[in-house]
């Protein structure tokens, strides 16, 4: 049987919403960009991309120096990296250790973003930078492309139509700084140049992968022998959660995406990483059929102005999260709150006080 996983939801979510992947990762159709890298890194980069970024190369040749306690320390780079349709390789000229897999997430955020207007992308990347402290500092040029300036997490961007022509970061005395030297857009790129290279041999890191992001592959559900389960879509209008969810505003919060996935309405909030609230509205049988709430065994039973509601813990070895459950039979459907981490029943019994479906 397939369960229904709204932790994995939220984190897909998270990890995703501040690449902006989407069928365009840039507003510019390929290019070629060649950095110089200053500060405790200094060397060059070198990108190619085609598709719209879909189809990605970069080499990197490069020092780093740091000094620790009075000892000085040096480490060299020369490494390429290719992504294509979603899988990646990396070639470590001077380690050999050469790696290929599939990119996290990319099918799903794909889904997810893809049919956002680009007005809707626009906002939410507003609500996201605002979530992380960032801010819009106005428009510079950088090799006479007029670029966007954003501050976050302490660094400043430039961006032009989503590609960053140069960056300024400076942590704990660190120093890295990027700049384009040149840039050429929209030309032609030989498909050749996003191939691995023959004669190299590539160790698969699914197994890796798996281990750092257990339960977080590509599927939304996970699936056993014994019979086939599918989400059965809610008939509850999306336009009306939308609505309901745009004027939802748990304190401290930042609203960063509501959306319908495989018949499900969706609404993700965040205060940082690793401070997610989501709610979502699913059918009656989804709940009944699913493993990871059951028949709410291991959750609390109450009644709360009427309805009778569910309160547990979904916590596991990577995270630490609670949900409330409450049913609204009226819609055939039931709302569930979860948090992570987890908060405590009396808050996430005021904030569905605050909910009116």
């Amino acid at each position: 049987m397939k369960q229904i996983s709204i932790l994995v939801l939220s984190l897909l979510l998270v990890f995703q919403l501040n690449a902006q992947q989407s069928a365009k990762k840039y507003a510019v159709k390929s290019g070629k960009i060649e950095y110089k890298l200053t500060g405790n890194t200094t060397g060059t980069r070198t990108i190619y991309f085609s598709d719209y970024g879909n189809k990605y190369y970069e080499h990197e040749q490069s020092g780093t120096v740091t000094k620790m306690f009075g000892i000085t320390d040096r480490t060299e780079t020369d490494k390429i990296t290719i992504i294509k349709d979603g899988h990646f390789w990396t070639i470590d000229n001077i380690e050999n250790k050469n790696y290929e897999g599939d990119v996290p997430y990319s099918k799903l955020s794909e889904e997810m973003v893809g049919n956002m207007t680009e007005a809707e992308q626009e906002k939410m990347a507003d609500d996201i930078l605002k979530s992380f402290g960032g801010e819009r500092l106005g428009t510079e040029k950088v090799l006479g492309y007029t670029c966007e300036k954003m501050s976050v997490f302490g660094s400043l961007i430039w961006f032009y139509k989503g590609v960053s022509l140069k960056s300024e970061a400076k942590v704990l005395g660190i120093a890295a700084n990027e700049e384009a030297i040149s840039f050429e857009e929209n030309v032609a790129i030989p498909s050749s140049r996003y191939a691995p290279p023959s004669g190299v041999d590539f160790t698969n890191i699914e197994q890796q992968q798996n281990a750092m992001f257990p339960d977080m592959d590509m599927e939304m559900y996970e699936e056993d022998d014994d019979d086939e389960y599918q989400t059965v879509p809610i008939t509850y209008p999306f336009e009306d959660f939308e609505e309901e969810m745009n004027s939802f505003n748990p304190e401290g919060y930042v609203r960063t995406m509501v959306v319908n996935q495989d018949g499900q309405h969706i609404a993700l909030f965040i205060n940082s990483l690793t401070n997610v609230v989501s709610v979502m509205a699913t059918a009656e049988e989804n709940m009944e059929d699913s493993e990871e709430f059951g028949a709410f065994d291991s959750f609390e039973t109450f009644t709360h102005k009427g309805k009778t509601m569910h309160y547990g813990d979904l916590t596991n070895e990577d995270m630490d999260s609670k949900a409330l459950v409450v049913p609204y039979k009226e819609h055939n459907m039931f709302i569930v709150i979860m948090t992570a981490p987890g908060k405590d029943k009396n808050t996430l019994l005021k904030w569905a006080d605050e909910l009116d479906f």
